[in-house]
């Protein structure tokens, strides 16, 4: 239709063009005449595009050598066409150009346009027609065709959402009742398979369900990653030994749950060629020491890991030899003195009374050093799981009744002793632990200043029992500080046994502390002082 009428429009400038012999006045002429359609335009313009004459505006000027159909004469072709929006009238226009030669010269050009609202209808309702006929052929094609493959689909219309449910739940068995006798074998075959699905994975799921029970009751660690190393399962065993105790949703990169180095390069260096690793570790965290293995399954591309925690095997086994070898030090020398004194009494010092009565002294001394050895081990002996009972104490005379268990000692060195802290200070505690922390440390710091001296002991009950003990003695070099409380370590041994101490009472400290739920900080340095600060939880209202 376009085409069509910008042919006429076409024809129609030629026309105008024979009947004004192309002279360009002549044109403008005929324009005004009746020959020209109600809303046909005509525009004459020069050889450089500058409008002459324009039958929609005779006040129009300037040039419209930008507009395509004149570029396209101006570019020598004989006709230029365009079909766009006129900014002048506001409207979509079909626009023909025709050029106006003498002597094979432009001196002209014709433009001749038309709107397109006044064809464009008929070609609309063409399309419309031809679109309509084009949609119900289809729609007959299809129709047939739908018909037809339904006809032959109706069994896998039928099976098909039945092996998705099977799929999207197995313990569930589908049944498909056959309408035709056409297909009832391969419906009979189908229901007998969902049954059979159902009752497998039933099974399957009970005997997964007790292994995972099994697993999850086991005091080993297991784990298991898949081939993007992620981890699938991990029994309680193994959180607490890694210091996991988040819940996993769901499968969860490795690294986000175990962070430990030498457990990580076990991963990693797992291949089919190497599908087996056994090594010893120790936890940066926890410094748990585990015996750990890993398998790698080439078939699934899975590794299973077992790990098992001998922390508490090597702390005894540790304990037992240093207990062994400790005691074994720590009796020997009074029992040796014992045995010596009394040898030398026997060969004939008891007949000398001064030397008897010296003697006797220094084994009832040494007597009395073996029953405070026995004591202590026997405390530091007793287990964890002993319940202790609850009670206030009221600070201020607990500490004042201690201290004065050591008046003697204290005057022979000639020590000031300040106790800081409030009067009406009630704390409650468990008396049995909490009795030889206190006990211990006053003594320590007794024992361990130096003459004319001086001892500061500060308390305060906020947000738990804060109590610092300090000294002003002979201090604690820091590569022993390290060591203090482990048990039977002695700073200076020879001192320590001059003063009576057996080189357990840290320990006992230590280990008191942490039953009473607090902690236990210690700073010190040579020839200045020790100080002791411990931080115990109030028990009040716990039981």
């Amino acid at each position: 239709m376009i085409s069509q009428q910008a042919t006429y429009l076409e024809k129609k400038a030629e026309l105008f063009l024979a009947l004004s012999n192309d002279d360009l006045n002549a044109i403008a002429s005929l324009a005004t005449s009746e020959t020209l359609g109600e809303e046909e335009r005509i525009t004459a313009l020069d050889a450089n595009g500058q409008i002459l004459f324009d039958t929609f505006d005779e006040s129009i000027a300037g040039t419209r050598s930008d507009r395509p159909e004149i570029q396209a004469v101006l570019k020598n072709n004989p006709i230029g066409r365009s079909l766009r929006e006129s900014p002048t009238l506001n409207k979509k226009l079909l626009y023909v150009a025709v050029a106006i030669k003498q002597d094979k010269k432009l001196i002209g050009i014709l433009r001749i346009a038309e709107p397109v609202n006044a064809f464009w209808p008929e070609s609309r309702q063409m399309k419309q027609a031809i679109f309509l006929v084009y949609v119900t052929l289809c729609a007959l094609i299809t129709f047939f065709i739908f018909k037809l493959m339904r006809q032959r689909n109706r069994p896998v219309e039928t099976i098909l959402p039945v092996l998705k449910r099977m799929i999207q739940d197995p313990t569930h068995a589908e049944t498909i009742i056959s309408d035709t006798s056409q297909w009832d074998e391969l419906y009979q075959s189908v229901n007998q398979l969902s049954e059979g699905l159902s009752r497998t994975y039933q099974s399957y799921r009970a005997t997964e369900k007790q292994f995972y029970f099994l697993l999850e009751e086991l005091t080993i660690g297991v784990f298991l990653l898949d081939n993007q190393h992620d981890i699938t399962f991990i029994n309680q065993a193994m959180k607490e030994q890694l210091g996991f105790y988040q819940e996993i949703h769901g499968h969860q990169a490795f690294e986000s749950i175990i962070m430990e180095p030498a457990l990580i390069q076990m991963v990693y260096q797992l291949t089919e060629e190497v599908p087996f690793i056994h090594q010893e570790i120790v936890t940066n965290q926890r410094k748990k020491r585990l015996d750990i293995s890993l398998s790698y399954f080439s078939e699934t591309e899975q590794i299973l890991g077992v790990s098992y925690d001998f922390t508490r095997i090597h702390q005894l086994e540790k304990m037992q030899k240093d207990f062994v070898g400790n005691v074994s030090h720590e009796l020997k020398t009074p029992i040796t003195s014992l045995i010596g004194f009394t040898e030398t009494l026997l060969d004939g010092a008891k007949d000398d009374p001064e030397t008897l009565t010296t003697f006797l002294e220094i084994m009832q001394k040494e007597a009395q050093r073996l029953e405070s050895l026995t004591q202590e081990i026997i405390q530091l002996s007793k287990g964890t799981e002993m319940v202790y009972d609850e009670e206030e104490i009221q600070l201020r005379p607990f500490f004042n009744q201690l201290i004065a268990g050591y008046r003697r000692i204290i005057q022979e060195k000639n020590l000031s002793l300040i106790l800081e802290g409030p009067n009406d200070v009630v704390f409650q505690t468990k008396m049995e632990l909490f009795y030889p922390v206190i006990k211990n440390l006053i003594e320590n710091a007794i024992h361990y200043s130096i003459p004319n001296g001086k001892i500061l002991i500060h308390y305060t009950n906020q947000n738990g029992l804060l109590i610092a003990i300090q000294d002003f003695g002979i201090g604690i070099s820091q590569s022993d500080l390290e060591r203090i409380f482990e048990r039977f370590y002695r700073v200076d041994k020879a001192r320590t046994r001059n003063t009576g101490g057996s080189g357990i009472g840290l320990a006992i400290v230590k280990d008191y502390v942490e039953r009473l739920g607090g902690t236990i900080q210690v700073e010190s340095h040579l020839g200045i002082g020790t100080t002791f600060t411990i931080h115990l939880p109030n028990l009040e209202g716990t039981h």
